[in-house]
């Protein structure tokens, strides 16, 4: 399911953007998650708390309370990696969005021509990079976390527990089905309780793993020579 924020100080192009949004959704007989911020500060607090919180963000650049494009550089200093599109009043504004990755740009002016071919092309990056996500499904949400943020996955009895640069989650899930989806990603299981993200580690000893943070995981000795062969092919 798509997660999608609007934040914009304008309460008529929140609502307009949502409409549309939801109409084009109906179409394509899509399910989605709109959230709608008058204001960046709780956005922010939002994705800091989680990352992953919203595939796709239209923000507006200028806002009475803080400038978007300060907002976007806040959201991606706390690893939001979602698609944001830039709503503006003023072309002025848009090669600043080079900063902080924006993925395009819609004028206010141009909201009833531009908006659906736009979206669609957001639907389509998303569709794309779909296999640079794991999906995490627990029974209150639905979380798509980029696979270059995971450190690594922890079993514990029958939870598994998702370490990331900036989060953990937590599901119900066999991490040898966890590691057979991630078949071909650079996910190496170092041992029976651990499948590590074999770019992120940053250095082997005899019995585990360092990662890029500090962070070690224990390397049993029946995988030692797997995990060495998968970190130095990760390291090319």
């Amino acid at each position: 399911m798509l997660k999608i924020a609007i934040c914009d100080d304008e309460k008529t192009v929140c609502d307009y953007i949502e409409k549309r949004t939801r109409d084009y959704l109906a179409k394509i007989d899509e399910d989605a998650v709109l959230a709608v911020f008058r204001d960046g500060a709780p956005l922010v607090r939002n994705c800091e708390e989680n990352p992953t919180a919203f595939d796709i963000i239209f923000l507006d650049i200028k806002m009475k309370t803080v400038n978007g494009v300060d907002c976007a550089k806040q959201l991606r200093d706390s690893g939001v990696g979602a698609l944001i599109v830039f709503v503006t009043s003023s072309a002025e504004y848009v090669f600043t969005g080079y900063e902080v990755k924006a993925f395009r740009y819609i004028l206010k002016t141009d909201l009833v021509n531009a908006f659906d071919r736009i979206f669609g092309e957001c639907l389509k990056e998303l569709s794309k990079s779909d296999d640079s996500f794991y999906t995490i499904k627990t029974a209150s949400s639905v979380n798509n976390v980029p696979l270059n943020d995971i450190l690594y996955f922890e079993s514990n009895k029958r939870v598994l527990v998702v370490h990331t640069k900036n989060a953990q989650y937590s599901f119900y899930e066999k991490l040898d089905k966890v590691e057979k989806d991630l078949d071909g990603k650079d996910f190496i299981r170092t041992h029976q309780s651990y499948l590590v993200n074999a770019k992120k580690i940053k250095s082997l000893s005899k019995d585990c793993a360092e990662l890029h943070g500090g962070e070690t995981v224990p390397v049993s000795k029946s995988k030692s020579s797997a995990v060495k062969n998968a970190y130095l092919w990760a390291k090319r």
